[in-house]
């Protein structure tokens, strides 16, 4: 009976733990009756109208320099409202290349500051796009939930690799540390035993965004 040779093994081990930082549409919950939900995932059915086009087809490789434009440029108008409503800027570090990933980042903050001035409501528990570190085995993110080591969570993520899905798993708090404010903890979260199709998933999309943040820096170089 074939068995796995340490060395496969080895290189499977860094695969699974292979960890990047980025942006993602992400929610946690903390599961009240103790039952996990079944880790499973949920492909994104785009309508014609959101297709790129018939035949058409975003390479990780071809990034539009126009659309960087346009992400500086809504970047810039929002630091002009914030400047006009005298609101703070929080966790924005100077910066005179920022990557893709820190500009989009910059950009979600401010909408968050503009929507809490105007004293527009959101659900607590929404997904929102925020800054995560993700590994196959895990996921470390903020949490406008209390929560501490050991609860359970059931945790919402959408990737957005050739075919988009969500991907829905469970885990157990390994470490919570309150947030400034009272707003909520950074959290580390372990996910529980999954199916080998959806810790390949994650592992795959976390090797494909690191190639994207290099060829996004590459890029910004002068």
């Amino acid at each position: 009976m074939p068995t796995d040779s340490p060395a496969n093994t080895s290189v499977q081990n860094r695969r699974e733990n292979f960890r990047i930082d980025d942006l993602l549409a992400t929610s946690v919950r903390k599961v009240a009756d103790g039952v996990l939900p079944v880790a499973r995932m949920i492909p994104v059915a785009l309508s014609d109208s959101g297709r790129l086009g018939a035949g058409m087809k975003l390479l990780s490789h071809e990034i539009d320099p126009s659309f960087t434009l346009m992400i500086l440029e809504a970047e810039a108008k929002l630091g002009v409202l914030l400047d006009f409503y005298k609101l703070p800027r929080q966790n924005e570090e100077k910066d005179s290349q920022p990557s893709m990933t820190k500009l989009l980042l910059q950009i979600n903050t401010k909408l968050d500051s503009l929507l809490d001035f105007h004293r527009i409501t959101r659900r607590q528990n929404a997904t929102r796009v925020k800054e995560v570190s993700l590994s196959a085995s895990g996921i470390k993110l903020t949490s406008h939930e209390p929560l501490a080591v050991g609860d359970l969570v059931e945790v919402h993520m959408l990737l957005t690799t050739d075919q988009p899905c969500w991907v829905v798993v469970g885990g157990s708090v390994a470490r919570a540390t309150p947030l400034p404010g009272g707003d909520g903890c950074l959290v580390a979260i372990q996910f529980t035993t999954t199916n080998g199709a959806i810790q390949e998933a994650i592992a795959t999309y976390a090797l494909k965004k690191q190639k994207e943040q290099r060829i996004s820096q590459r890029l910004l170089e002068p």
